[in-house]
C-alpha cells in the first residue's frame, strides 16, 4: 500500500491532493431503527479489521517519511439503510460480489442467526421500521510534501 501512496503522489497534478476515506478500524454494527429509536444494535460477526489495519499503517509511514502532510483529518458516521433484511442481505451481497476468499463457517452461521432474530425484530414491530449497517469513517486531506 506504502508504493500506491508513493505512485499517487507522483500522479498529483501540482496543487493537487489525495483524499482518503476508509473506515475506522471498530466492528460495524448492525441496527434496527424504529423511527429515532434504535431498538437492537449488534457488531457484525464478519468483521475482521486487517486490512483497514494495513491501510492506516501504509497512510502513517507515508505521513511519517515525510511524502505527505495531513492538511485535514475527520470522522463520520456512514449507514447503510434498509427496509428489510433480505435487502440489507443483497446489499452484503453486491458488496462481497468479487470476495473469492474463502468463508468461515462459523462467521456465516453467526451472521445468519443475527439476521434471523433482527428480522423477527422488524416483524413483531411493524411499521417506520428499518435496519441499518453502521460504520465509523475517516476522511483525511494530505498534500504532497513540497520538500520532498
Amino acid at each position: 500500500m506504502v508504493h500506491a501512496l508513493e505512485e499517487i503522489r507522483r500522479l498529483l497534478k501540482p496543487g493537487g491532493c489525495l483524499i482518503d476515506i476508509h473506515p475506522i478500524r471498530e466492528a460495524k454494527l448492525i441496527k434496527v431503527h424504529h423511527g429515532n429509536k434504535i431498538l437492537f444494535a449488534e457488531p457484525d460477526p464478519s468483521y475482521c479489521g486487517e486490512d483497514i489495519k494495513k491501510a492506516e499503517e501504509a497512510l502513517a509511514q507515508v505521513i511519517q517519511c515525510g511524502l505527505f502532510i495531513t492538511e485535514r483529518d475527520d470522522q463520520f458516521d456512514l449507514p447503510i439503510y434498509a427496509s428489510s433484511v433480505a435487502e440489507l442481505q443483497d446489499f452484503f451481497a453486491e458488496i462481497e460480489a468479487y470476495d473469492d476468499s474463502p468463508k468461515d463457517e462459523t462467521v456465516e452461521a453467526r451472521m445468519m442467526e443475527l439476521f434471523t432474530r433482527v428480522g423477527e425484530i422488524m416483524k413483531t414491530t411493524g411499521n417506520e421500521v428499518e435496519v441499518a449497517y453502521h460504520e465509523r469513517a475517516r476522511i483525511t486531506r494530505l498534500n504532497p510534501n513540497p520538500r520532498q
